[in-house]
């Protein structure tokens, strides 16, 4: 006889469906798993035949082959181990075979029979969902993660004994719901604590609002990392669909069971001594790297520059494309990495090529190798590159302290308001994602005369290509909707395309037709 269940196997962060097929026939008893099981999957069948046996269903002596389809994805996820169980039931006519077609399996059994939850239980579940599975089996903690996934029914099975007790209709599972207290909120840093850095303030709410990436040049100890640190503060929470992805995303990556929806962006910090795969995702099978446990959220490079120079150059795909390709001999995983690039770094090896009380000990040429290490293709990847200077007065302690974080984050919804109303249908979620050429950001970014005089000028006297002046333009729209505009199609205004342009300073690094670093300068406050 043949029995079917079904289950998973994880691939990147994703799962495909996977049907177990049993047949129990006439020949030497054996127990063989066919279909590309490998890693935990091989080892499934001394697991599945020990949690039978104490569980008091010894199966007799026949051949049984389990078939692990398609034949053509490789297996090696422990959470297949409860619908191999389910079938073999199935095949001996322990339990009845068209209720456990019904069924989606995922858990691995412990030797005594206990079911355990297995990792990507989120993921699995959602697959489950998306191809009409109505009940959705696991056991432990697992049970309260898949109960994340709405419009599916998930039972919590503590051990092999009592699924097979359901299965047959003696003694039901228990019915898990998902926990509905709201989360406890986070403790974050205030952006108050920042004072004075008018310009950098600034640049920080820009890019949050619109999803722009940024840049920070200047000393040691000026307050980077302190800024980049408020950064989560100002966004609003994950929605339903973002929420799940990340949790998806962690889920795998980290393997910890989720008990609630990750509602708060995620920040990323790699150190500067991360490796290629640790940054973009690898090994075998492939895991998502920082870039993608950073999906909708910050990742923030400290030291920019003493990121080895594949890392960086490896940036350049995932921030245009939203994504990052894994490819190996024998996998090609696509992770989403869906981020902002938040980044600080000295203006010159010594650090303090500007300061206005310190002396630089760096030769010019030395300035010119050290920036020259971030590569034209990724410095035009980045919208924002905003110097941060000291107070020449040493009045920073006794400035005057800027608005909170829940002030700027009330801007920061209103101006993401104002760009879901913009981008409906379009598949994008801010301005920082629409294309800088064509005809779509000349639609989306419309300008005043005034405003199209200024950035004509500028695109001149500062040699821009269209790709320039196109990002531009989306930092003079993010801009625009946060200065109050009501309409989310409104023109953009003169004054708006000079504060991007105030935002986007490429001398520093040595981009711009005034190659150098820019000597300290007084600060004041964007026109409000």
């Amino acid at each position: 006889m043949v029995a079917r269940a079904y289950a998973a196997t994880i691939l990147g962060v994703e799962a495909e469906v996977v049907t177990v097929e049993a047949d129990v026939g006439l020949g030497l008893p054996c127990l063989t798993v066919i279909g590309q099981a490998s890693g935990a999957v091989s080892e499934s069948r001394e697991r599945v035949r020990a949690a039978l046996g104490h569980c008091g269903h010894d199966l007799p002596p026949r051949r049984q082959v389990v078939n692990l389809a398609p034949a053509e994805l490789r297996k090696d996820d422990a959470g297949i181990d409860l619908a191999v169980a389910c079938a073999l039931l199935a095949a001996h006519g322990v339990v009845d075979e068209a209720r456990v077609r019904s069924v989606f399996f995922w858990g691995e059994l412990a030797l005594d029979g206990r079911v355990r939850p297995a990792a990507g239980t989120l993921v699995a579940a959602d697959r489950a969902r998306r191809a009409g599975f109505e009940t959705f089996v696991t056991g432990g903690a697992g049970a309260d993660e898949a109960a994340l996934v709405r419009g599916i029914e998930v039972l919590r099975a503590p051990t092999l004994a009592d699924l097979v007790a359901h299965l047959r209709g003696d003694r039901p599972l228990e019915r898990v719901e998902p926990d509905p207290a709201p989360p406890p909120a986070a403790d974050l840093p205030d952006l108050a604590d920042v004072r004075g850095l008018a310009i950098p303030r600034l640049a920080l709410e820009v890019m949050v609002a619109g999803g722009h990436n940024l840049l920070f040049v200047g000393p040691p100890g000026v307050g980077k990392t302190m800024l980049a640190r408020r950064a989560v503060g100002l966004f609003p929470p994950l929605d339903d669909d973002a929420a799940m992805e990340v949790t998806k995303i962690h889920g795998v990556a980290l393997g910890r069971a989720a008990t609630r929806l990750v509602r708060q962006v995620p920040f990323r910090a790699p150190h500067h001594t991360v490796s290629t795969a640790g940054l973009l995702g690898g090994g075998s099978p492939p895991r998502p790297g920082e870039v993608s446990l950073a999906h909708r959220g910050v990742l923030f490079l400290d030291e920019l520059l003493e990121y080895p120079r594949a890392c960086l150059e490896g940036l350049r795909e995932p921030l245009e494309e939203g994504a990052v390709a894994v490819v190996r001999a024998r996998w090609n995983v696509r992770f989403p990495a869906r981020f902002q690039l938040l980044a600080a770094m000295n203006p010159c090896p010594c650090g303090y090529d500007g300061h206005p009380t310190r002396a630089c000990t760096c030769s010019r040429q030395a300035v010119q190798r050290y920036r020259s290490r971030l590569s034209g293709p990724l410095a035009d990847r980045i919208d924002l590159m905003v110097p941060v200077h000291p107070p020449a007065d040493g009045r920073g302690l006794r400035a005057a302290a800027g608005d909170p974080s829940e002030v700027v984050r009330a801007r920061v919804e209103r101006a993401r308001a104002l760009q879901t109303a913009r981008l409906r249908g379009l598949g994008i979620r801010t301005n920082a994602e629409i294309p800088a050429e064509g005809r779509l950001v000349t639609k989306l970014c419309r300008t005043t005369p005034g405003a199209r005089r200024l950035l004509d000028r500028v695109t001149v006297t500062r040699n821009l290509s269209l790709r320039a002046a196109g990002r531009l333009l989306r930092v003079a729209r993010t801009i625009a909707d946060l200065r109050g505009a009501e309409d989310p199609f409104g023109p953009i205004g003169e004054v708006h395309v000079a504060e991007a342009l105030q935002l986007r300073r490429d001398a520093i690094l040595g981009h711009g037709p005034a190659a150098g670093c820019e000597r300290p300068r007084p600060e004041t406050p964007a026109v409000a």
